[in-house]
């Protein structure tokens, strides 16, 4: 058994770093697809979005699917998924048909995701479990640090189909390991049905909430398309909470949030993580490439410090949280991203800017002391049962938190420097940027900065008012 728990932990923890990897090394590549296939700059900000899009609306509903109908061979299917869309992208002769395929890699990762944690809580005591969880979280950063780094030298050095190409023998070899060395998990749960209609509304608000936030900088927040679109998600998710009220067995557990101050406060508490981060890296890199023509590799090497430091600290902080618990734990890490943050604020208003080496490994820090420790709370606080759709729910309240990240802090943005004077300058249109410009950009930032060290405050809070122990009423 103990041999058989760190086999699965590795064969799990592969998977989740080749996705991770391929989440990051993407977006070095877009310049070269886009001038390679030729493609508008409307179509190739899809390759990264409907990626996170598809895995929004699908985590919940595949973790509940592996409740029903066990694990393994579901996290198998993602992989062979993942894989095979990996080979289909890297022949994709228009950026259309890339999307597509792109959307295929992100039902694939959206299968890993909603079962790794479920899979490594269910074979590992409850003693282990946060070194567990925290070793498979750090597989997350560790991917998003090798990315960028060996994106740029496959790119560079061959072509940008390269990056799709390495995915495959990765992916083969997890799935002939994983067929002769995975148990299949029995839940008891066959006499259970799966909720479609809960899966379908859900689906279709979530899809209008994200298409609405994802478009709004190009519409405009007030214009008719992006209001439609958020009229049709409320009105969606309220009948999603009344469909989910009357099925026998629901996709949503609702009782987990009304009745789980745990898990409902852990889980929001990780939607303001993923909310106040995102935004932060996506207008550091636009601001340190196109506002201050730092060259890419420099670029990395300024941001490299938080991806490092997070996979660095989130094994340690699962093993903390094995001994002392999470909640204070999660409490600092959150206080320290504020603090990361307020210091980034500092330095780019006041200080040089080889400073910022140290906001990211504040950040780093914080993000690793937060991320191990409020997963394990979340896992432990549900019963086996129900470990599917935690993993599931915990991975949506990711994905969406990095959507709304980029567009709230991207509209903050907006407000100081008109969609008129950006576009120019994202689209490297602007030969010349006027000091001006500069100005207004560097305002518009540190007010996105400031909303995200509250985001984080109210974090913090969360983390701490949601107690020791979960209350559970199943």
């Amino acid at each position: 058994m103990i041999k058989y728990k760190w086999t699965t932990l590795a064969i799990i923890t592969v998977g989740t770093f080749m996705s991770s990897l391929d989440s990051s090394i993407v977006n070095i590549a877009i310049p070269s697809i886009s001038l390679d296939l030729g493609s508008s700059f409307e179509i190739i900000q899809w390759i990264p979005i409907i990626y996170l899009l598809v895995m929004a609306i699908t985590l919940i509903s595949f973790g509940r699917l592996s409740d029903l109908k066990g694990r393994k061979n579901f996290y198998l299917f993602g992989v062979f998924l993942f894989t095979f869309s990996s080979f289909l992208s890297m022949l994709a002769n228009s950026g259309e048909l890339l999307v597509i395929f792109r959307a295929i890699q992100g039902i694939g990762s959206s299968f890993i995701s909603a079962n790794a944690a479920a899979m490594i809580t269910d074979i590992f005591p409850r003693q282990e479990t946060g070194k567990a969880l925290g070793i498979n979280v750090a597989s997350i950063y560790l991917g998003l640090v090798i990315g960028p780094v060996l994106g740029g030298f496959l790119v560079q050095y061959f072509s940008w189909r390269s990056i799709f190409i390495i995915n495959i023998p990765i992916g083969i070899i997890l799935i002939t390991i994983g067929m002769f060395k995975l148990e299949k998990s029995n839940l008891g749960l066959k006499q259970e049905s799966f909720d479609i209609k809960g899966t379908i509304v859900f689906g279709f608000a979530l899809a209008s909430l994200l298409l609405g936030l994802t478009i709004a900088n190009t519409f405009g927040w007030f214009s008719f398309a992006v209001i439609t679109l958020f009229i049709i998600s409320i009105f969606s998710f309220i009948l999603f909470i009344f469909t989910e009220s009357k099925v026998t067995f629901p996709l949503f557990k609702l009782s987990l949030f009304k009745n789980n101050r745990l898990f409902s406060f852990a889980n929001f508490a990780a939607l303001l993580n993923y909310i106040a981060i995102s935004g932060v890296s996506f207008l550091l890199s636009i601001y340190l490439q196109i506002i201050l023509e730092i060259p890419p590799a420099i670029t990395a090497l300024l941001l490299l410090p938080t991806s490092l430091t997070m996979a660095l600290t989130s094994p340690f902080s699962g093993r903390l949280s094995d001994k002392y618990g999470t909640r204070i734990l999660c409490t600092i890490g959150m206080t320290i991203m504020a603090l990361g943050f307020f210091i980034l604020i500092l330095v780019i208003a006041f200080l040089p800017l080889i400073f910022i080496i140290v906001t990211q490994f504040l950040v780093g820090i914080g993000i690793g002391l937060f991320s191990s420790p409020n997963q394990s709370a979340i896992m432990n606080s549900v019963e086996n049962r129900d470990h599917g759709i935690a993993a599931g729910t915990l991975s949506t309240m990711r994905v969406i938190g990095q959507s709304i990240s980029v567009a709230l802090l991207s509209a903050i943005l907006t407000i100081f420097i008109p969609l008129t004077i950006l576009n120019p300058i994202l689209s490297h249109k602007t030969i010349i940027i006027e000091p001006l410009i500069k100005v207004e950009f560097v305002n518009g930032m540190l007010a996105a900065f400031t909303i995200s060290i509250i985001i984080c405050l109210i974090g913090a809070v969360l983390s701490y008012l949601r107690g020791k122990t979960a209350l559970i009423v199943q």
